[in-house]
């Protein structure tokens, strides 16, 4: 392995037959051990390149890697999952020995304790101890069984390792994980969430794979290295992505954290006549109309939103920023907190959430929701500069 170096002005060359093989493999992989989410973001780089041809291969056998005594246990195991059913899913795979099954089910048991722990988010006594326990149970099986990890066991590694807090071995699982399987994109955004600044990504090390391209620019846009964000979008782009949904987006975001709404904007507004139901980053999306105080844009955004799925983070979101804009700030807070209630970890809406209680005069409240999202430094600068921030910081969450 060497240093992670991409100059975010090179031209990049893909060989886009090879990069559609790599896809087809990791959606499949993904999908087998429940990494959906990852297996969702692959499917929707293959259909942005379906105008390019792929060399044919016989398609695998199905549960072929699966032995025998293990397959309907896994068939049995899979479908739990995929309903949610971790404790269930687990249970049957208990006994299992082929690769994808372990990975399965130590996945079951790592998202079942996930699961009971955000549902008992305002319990802080046995719960908590129990999701954490979970973890050293998992860290523990690591450790015994540390020859005999592939890529998938130890991109969990890492996530457990980085749930404690043991940020340099995390960091140390997931660049193996990367190594041994690089089409692994979830393993790709744990490592981007640990790099905390340019040279923390410039010093990883890293097997040279197209997917670096896309690691780089999706840590330039969590790091708000907007230029080098939007360089490299663009350059993959040339290099074959120009379709792809997931590249106009980051490119959209870099653009609202740079500060061009209207670039940003019009990003939005393209992907939303390609894919109308698509509403990942649709928050961004509903803060550049507040900004731009496009009221009638943001109530059909919201509308839409609604008959997508009502339950979904960004849609909460959506529907907050509209109540904003109408002044209307106690319902607003009400649809934020939905968001926290459906995922506590939501950054955003902690900060928007804060936004609402300004305006409504309650500085208590504001305070322990700008204390939830950044901490005790920029929350003294919000109350020492009064509600003239509040619009202003719609930029910053």
């Amino acid at each position: 392995m060497q240093p992670f170096t991409i100059n975010s002005k090179d031209v990049i060359h893909l060989d886009l037959k090879q990069v559609r093989l790599d896809i087809i493999v990791g959606i499949r992989e993904c999908n087998d051990r429940g990494l959906i989410q990852t297996a969702k973001w692959l499917a929707e780089l293959n259909y942005s390149l379906k105008c390019h041809s792929m060399p044919h291969t016989d398609p695998p056998k199905l549960y072929e890697d699966i032995i025998l005594e293990d397959r309907e246990a896994y068939i049995l195991a899979k479908t739990y999952f995929d309903c949610q059913e971790y404790d269930r899913a687990a249970h049957f795979l208990e006994n299992c020995t082929s690769p994808k099954c372990i990975f399965l089910h130590k996945y079951s048991q790592y998202l079942s304790s996930e699961k009971k722990r955000l549902d008992n988010a305002t319990d802080l006594g046995a719960e908590n101890a129990e999701s954490t326990q979970v973890l050293l149970d998992l860290l523990s099986y690591f450790k015994a069984n540390s020859n005999n990890l592939d890529g998938y066991l130890l991109y969990l590694k890492g996530v457990v390792l980085k749930k404690l807090d043991l940020r340099s071995q995390a960091v140390t699982a997931l660049q193996a994980a990367i190594s041994a399987t690089p089409i692994l994109w979830s393993a790709w955004v744990e490592m981007a969430g640990l790099a905390n600044d340019y040279e923390a990504i410039d010093s990883l090390q890293l097997e040279e794979h197209w997917m670096m391209y896309f690691f780089s620019a999706h840590a330039y846009v969590e790091l708000k290295l907007s230029e080098h964000a939007l360089e490299t979008y663009t350059a993959i782009a040339a290099a074959g992505f120009d379709k792809s949904t997931y590249v106009t987006a980051q490119m959209a975001i870099a653009h609202h954290d740079r500060r061009d709404v209207d670039t940003a904007l019009e990003l939005f507004r393209d992907l939303h006549q390609s894919d109308p139901y698509r509403l990942d980053n649709w928050d961004v999306y509903s803060h550049l109309l507040y900004l731009k105080d496009k009221r009638m844009e943001l109530a059909n955004l919201a509308q839409k939103a609604v008959s997508i799925d009502k339950y979904r983070v960004e849609t909460c979101c959506v529907i907050g920023n509209y109540y904003s804009l109408r002044s209307e700030h106690q319902k607003a807070v009400m649809y934020f907190q939905r968001a926290l209630a459906l995922d506590p970890q939501y950054l955003s809406a902690w900060i928007l959430m804060g936004h609402e209680f300004i305006e409504l005069q309650n500085s208590n409240a504001a305070i322990q929701c700008y204390r939830q999202a950044i901490g005790e430094m920029l929350t003294e600068m919000i109350i020492e500069h009064g509600t003239d921030l509040v619009k202003h910081m719609k930029y910053w969450e």
